[in-house]
């Protein structure tokens, strides 16, 4: 009787990021709605296997399905002229869906048995790249793959976690920031690893230095044609309507952009809430000590800390506590529809209208 195998899970893209080629898995899944983590991935594969000297094919599937003989040809045919190769499957879960649906399973049924039959058998010179892009891998993918693969599943990086994963980063890629700069970084890069990871490599491709300043941050990074979240929300409950939509017209309709601003109007939404009723139990005063316990602030500069009290403290002026469960509602609303498909135009329509059901619930409720 075979045994059944577990796949192995890397609690952290940086499990990755340190292995060297002949390390590499061979199967490595990426099991993430975004893609931010997973195209670092792909660029740490491509730079250690071309790094061994030999011909490397890169073949990058974009499909939502029906290739399957030739995905079968590319992964488990040896190649005469290639001694290495690099298969990149992106739209994961569209392209195996019909491989892992029980209803479907005896059409594909000799497809699976060879596939199964070969799949423990991969050659030492291929490597298979999949971005399964949902929340979690179905059992009968683990199945299909008879648990030969390792995986990665992002988690959030909640605010009080992302100056000590931004950290992680710069030790990581052995570089530095001023204070100054550091803090512009949290504040106004998405909280992902990813995004860390992509422009902190930037910065050092530009400058060709190992610590960078306020004026280095500004440069290089925020001048981009690209929708920046935390900017958004910042601009929503400073009730700056023009700058709100001024932002908006970087969208270029990909759902993570507003994913990580709905993630990102939650997590204030939630800092809001905490705030007002640390201000309801002692007399109108927000004890730096009672913040530190309550926000998870304690690691933050005092500077930092008074900031952001009165940051809180303004913006919590706007909110009732029916008007923040109303947003919550609302939020989550929204966030259900994107992650459900809503994208393209029909999609910017109805991020508008809720964009202006936003400003009206917490604006007016401040009157």
């Amino acid at each position: 009787m075979e045994t059944k195998k577990n796949p192995k899970e890397f609690p952290s893209l940086f499990e990755l990021l340190k292995l060297t080629a002949i390390d590499l898995p061979p199967v490595f899944v990426y099991v993430g709605e975004d893609s931010f983590e997973y195209e670092i991935a792909v660029d740490h594969y491509k730079e250690k296997l071309e790094s061994l000297g030999n011909q490397l094919d890169i073949i990058v599937i974009v499909a939502e399905g029906g290739e399957y003989e030739q995905f079968f040809a590319d992964l488990f045919t040896p190649d005469m002229f290639y001694p290495d190769k690099l298969i990149i499957l992106k739209n994961g879960s569209l392209f195996f869906k019909p491989l892992l649906e029980t209803k479907s399973n005896s059409e594909f049924k000799d497809y699976i048995v060879g596939f199964q039959k070969n799949i423990s058998q991969l050659g030492d010179n291929v490597h298979l790249l999949i971005h399964y892009d949902q929340k979690d891998l179905p059992s009968s993918f683990q199945t299909l793959f008879k648990g030969e693969y390792v995986y990665y599943k992002p988690k959030p990086i909640y605010p009080q976690d992302a100056p000590k994963v931004i950290r992680e980063v710069l030790d990581q890629e052995k570089v530095q920031m001023e204070e100054e700069a550091f803090h512009e970084f949290l504040h106004r890069i998405p909280a992902n690893l990813g995004a860390y990871l992509k422009n902190i490599r930037k910065l050092k491709a530009i400058f060709k230095k190992t610590k960078f300043t306020l004026a280095d941050i500004h440069s290089a990074l925020f001048t981009q044609k690209e929708m920046n979240a935390t900017a958004l929300v910042e601009s929503l409950l400073q009730g700056k309507k023009a700058d709100y939509f001024k932002e908006f017209t970087k969208f270029n309709d990909d759902n993570s952009e507003i994913l990580q601003f709905l993630t990102r109007c939650l997590y204030k939404l939630d800092e809001i809430r905490k705030i007002r009723i640390i201000k309801s139990k002692h007399n109108g005063e927000v004890p730096i000590p009672i913040m530190d316990e309550i926000l998870k602030t304690g690691s933050f500069s005092e500077a930092r800390k008074g900031f952001m009290r009165k940051q809180l403290l303004a913006e919590a002026k706007h909110f009732t506590d029916k008007s923040i469960n109303q947003l919550y509602d609302l939020l989550i609303e929204m966030n259900m529809k994107f992650k459900s498909g809503l994208r393209d135009e029909e999609g910017r329509v109805y991020f508008i209208q809720k964009s202006l059901a936003m400003f009206q619930l917490i604006h007016s409720s401040s009157k």
